[in-house]
């Protein structure tokens, strides 16, 4: 049965589990600070357990878990500066053309303008091809392959598969595969 937040402040195991917790991590705090708060070149970056803000945003004094552990000498430590001045970028004639805001490599969906006669949205087709066992749904003047053949069993019945021409099927642009509909 799960505790109740108050409930969890009362027991002594699931107390003792999160004083364990917070020991072991004011542990790995104090060895770093030995290093100014880096190992192998990397600056490490701690949170504080009860905002979850970084340490350097958090108040660390004499009523914190913190207290006579690490004191803002020490947080200073973990601040990571530059002294190179990076050019501010305005949007101008220059920028445009530097940047290429036009995302045109995303892909793109295309739909039928119309579909052949007797095939609706809705429908599930194969082609004349009787060597080719694709089967398609058609769904917003597309064709969306199911690339699962059991979920065309699973949810479509047989006797509605229409069949048209390869060049009538070729005509459909293809849409994503078919998936399992989530009930």
């Amino acid at each position: 049965m799960p505790y109740t937040k108050k409930q969890l402040k009362d027991i002594d195991f699931y107390q003792d589990f999160v004083t364990e917790l917070q020991t072991d991590y004011l542990g790995r705090v104090e060895e770093l600070k030995e290093d100014n708060f880096r190992r192998n070149d990397v600056l490490y970056s701690f949170e504080d357990i009860i905002s979850t803000n970084g340490l350097e945003d958090s108040e660390i004094g004499q009523d914190t878990i913190y207290f006579n552990r690490i004191d803002r000498n020490d947080i200073s430590k973990m601040i990571s500066s530059s002294e190179t001045v990076y050019p501010i970028y305005v949007s101008n004639n220059l920028l445009e053309q530097t940047v290429d805001r036009n995302i045109n490599e995303l892909s793109t969906s295309e739909f039928a303008d119309s579909l052949p006669n007797g095939v609706s949205n809705g429908d599930v087709v194969t082609n004349d091809d009787f060597e080719d066992k694709s089967i398609f749904l058609i769904s917003n003047n597309q064709k969306k392959p199911f690339n699962d053949i059991g979920i065309f069993y699973a949810e479509y019945n047989v006797r509605e598969l229409k069949t048209i021409t390869v060049d009538e099927l070729q005509n459909i642009p293809e849409g994503e595969e078919v998936e399992w509909k989530v009930l």
